[in-house]
């Protein structure tokens, strides 16, 4: 496997490097004419990374970033936030249901993978369990973007692994000119009978700016190729109905949702804020018969933002965001546990002017969480989460071709339990000072290549489930007991990126290792408590080493026709150096090539194949899991009606119907995925 893997790697380096000593003596002057200054979607240095603070680009970025915006957003989005990111460089979904697919990067996820809202935590608990949802509505975002590895200077101790912002137009920041703009989306899919919709719609009045949108999903079963249950599950652990074929049973995903927003524009800044509601309901297929969750949710956001101050604090932005959720979990129609977490969290940013060559921003945030579960299966006590930091990010000019980053970042955290009331468990509490320290530097190698390296030194804070966790936890199917005594996990994490932004070769190619000194893991015992298998949190060394790369090659390359073909493998390997057992739920090796034609005309048209390959360096009682190649296909079209923008779009997933299973989800065993299925869907911007 490893020679395999050396050998994508290489292969990836020497294509993104195959026509660097052309480029370092002289621009191809066909090439500039092909890449005027308006087409973003292929010059990485035209690419703004808002979750940088200091307006970094892609090709600037001292992290592996990626984003996700435009017609690619609309065609890979799905039911949930990890499913619509799950074929990014580095990015899995967790696939625990339809409705229930968080994205795992570098094989971390949980609260080591931090998902944002416009810069403000979801504060949802769908970090808790992977059968909770992420409640984001995919259909309306405008772009995503995912930072792998150690965002954590930033955004929080929970980010170690990696960060997921989301952004939206909810708190409008610019006046428009136009009366009135929007977008109405439908869409349907075969495969589970989906039916939806999207709109939203923005308006001016003198200096404010309204916004109203909404998205309603429904979808039953999905279609399977064959039996729901492994071959190794039907032998040997038959079930007293007939054993799922051909459906899902209890796949089916509901949603809703309904934002309204508004802003006071004016010169120099805005202030705004909105309300949202979020609902969902979905089946959970983890196995047993008609498990259900029903969640709701409450948000509200104030966003306000200064520019060109005059000052040395030369602009400056303040996020808030309010949030009430719960969520019940039924069996059949009858209610089970109920889980409830009210959340604040607010954050201000400021940079300051430029001295010299050295520019920054620092800042300050809060965050506060009141978490709660009610009835047989709650598995952790009620916990109240409360956490302060500062941090600050310096970028200093070494020179013209070569940026140095410097940051650090403070987090007063503490963790309170009431305990379970008469159960015998008691009450505790934890306070804890993580310091984290980043540091990157970016050469311009030339105008076409960058090369990045990060380092970053990050300590998180153990979670009131890594805690305080003593109950039963069916969707992770384990007996979960925490340890109050656990010290803050520590890692060191080293990336390395090659990036090339024009030629007839472009993309990037990059590796990293991090090391974990005190892991918290969750670790299988001898012991069975309410027929189930009792887990520890305990903390071992871990070691994670991999690489992921994306290259273009284009063989045509004209203003109005484009051919590209593009190859991107990913992976990683993770094992515990204190036991010398592999990490569970880790992703195999993946490869994706695709072609891309496009054509003004005609529209845009791909066709993809994905390699997944066999995963057998496993945990322990953890089942292998056999590969699979995947093959999609997409169609575009844009065409102007009048004033307004239609777009038509088909997406084909699956098409060769191929049995698959995910590595990385709990129910991969008795949940694959989707069988073969077709997309259609109309978008009009006006």
């Amino acid at each position: 496997m490893l020679s395999r893997v050396s050998r994508i790697f290489l292969l990836s380096i020497g294509a993104l490097a195959s026509d660097l000593p052309a480029i370092a003596l002289a621009q191809d002057a066909d090439t500039d004419q092909a890449l005027p200054a308006d087409r973003e979607e292929y010059r990485l240095d035209q690419i703004v990374v808002e979750s940088s603070v200091l307006n970094e680009t892609l090709f600037s970025s001292a992290q592996p970033v990626s984003v996700l915006s435009g017609t690619d957003l609309d065609l890979k989005s799905r039911d949930s936030l990890g499913d619509t990111l799950a074929l990014e460089p580095g990015v899995n979904s967790s696939s625990f249901a339809p409705g229930a697919g968080r994205p795992v990067i570098r094989g971390l996820s949980g609260d080591r993978v931090r998902i944002l809202e416009n810069g403000i935590g979801t504060l949802d608990i769908s970090n808790v369990s992977p059968d909770h949802a992420v409640t984001v509505e995919s259909a309306l975002v405008d772009k995503i973007e995912v930072i792998r590895g150690p965002a954590a200077l930033l955004y929080g101790t929970s980010a170690v692994g990696g960060l997921v912002n989301v952004f939206d137009n909810r708190i409008p920041e610019e006046l428009q000119k136009a009366p009135l703009s929007g977008t109405v989306e439908l869409r349907g899919e075969s495969v589970d009978e989906e039916r939806a919709g999207v709109f939203g719609l923005n308006a001016p009045a003198g200096p404010l700016m309204f916004h109203i949108d909404g998205a309603k999903r429904k979808s039953g079963d999905i279609h399977i190729p064959g039996y729901a249950r492994t071959p190794e599950l039907r032998e040997t652990e038959p079930l007293d109905y007939p054993e799922p074929q051909g459906k899902l049973p209890w796949s089916y995903a509901e949603s809703d949702s309904l934002t309204l927003g508004s802003s006071y524009i004016f010169d120099g800044g805005f202030v705004g804020a909105s309300v949202n509601d979020y609902n969902t309901d979905y089946g959970v297929p983890n196995g047993e018969e008609d498990i259900s969750i029903d969640a709701h949710r409450r948000r509200v956001d104030v966003r306000a933002g200064l520019q060109d101050t005059g000052g040395f604090i030369e602009s400056g932005k303040f996020r808030a965001g309010i949030v009430d959720y719960n969520h019940t979990e039924f069996e059949g129609i009858e209610a089970g546990t109920q889980f409830k977490q009210n959340g604040l969290e607010a954050r201000l940013d400021l940079n300051h002017r430029k001295i010299g060559r050295l520019s920054g921003s620092g800042g300050l945030q809060f965050q506060d969480t009141d978490f709660e579960a009610i009835g047989e299966e709650a598995f952790q006590p009620p916990t109240t989460s409360r956490t302060y930091s500062v941090f600050d990010l310096e970028e200093y000019q070494v020179a013209d071709d070569v940026t140095l980053q410097l940051g650090g970042r403070l987090d007063w955290s503490s963790e309170v339990s009431q305990g379970f009331s008469g159960t015998g468990v008691d009450s505790g509490s934890r306070d804890f000072t993580t310091f984290s320290q980043s540091s990157g530097v970016v050469w311009d190698a030339t105008d076409d290549y960058s090369l990045a390296l990060s380092v970053a030194n990050t300590q998180r804070a153990p979670t009131g489930q890594e805690l305080f966790a003593d109950g039963p936890h069916v969707a992770t199917g384990a007996y979960e007991i925490g340890d109050p005594d656990l010290d803050p996990e520590r890692s060191l994490g080293t990336d390395i990126t090659l990036r090339k932004n024009t030629g007839q070769f472009r993309g990037f190619v990059g590796g990293f290792y991090s090391h974990f000194w005190n892991y918290i893991n969750l670790s299988q015992t001898e012991e069975v408590e309410d027929d189930l298998p009792v887990y520890l949190f305990e903390q071992v060394e871990a070691d994670f080493i991999g690489f992921e790369s994306q290259v273009q090659y284009f063989a045509i390359d004209k203003f109005k026709e484009e051919w590209s073909f593009d190859f991107q493998p990913d992976y990683v390997w993770a094992r515990s150096s204190t036991t010398d057992d592999y990490l569970p739920r880790i992703p195999p090796l993946r490869i994706l090539m695709g072609s891309t034609y496009s054509n003004q005309q005609l529209g845009r048209v791909r066709l993809e194949v994905q390699q997944v390959f066999h995963q057998d360096m496993v945990a322990q009682n953890e089942t292998t899991t056999p590969g699979y190649t995947m093959v999609n296909a997409y169609y575009s079209r844009e065409v102007a009606v009048g004033s307004q923008s239609v777009e038509l779009f088909v997406r084909g997933t699956n098409l060769l119907s191929e049995k698959a299973r995910n590595a990385v989800s709990f129910t991969k065993d008795v949940a694959p995925l989707p069988g073969a299925s077709a997309m259609a869907g109309i978008r009009v911007r006006f």
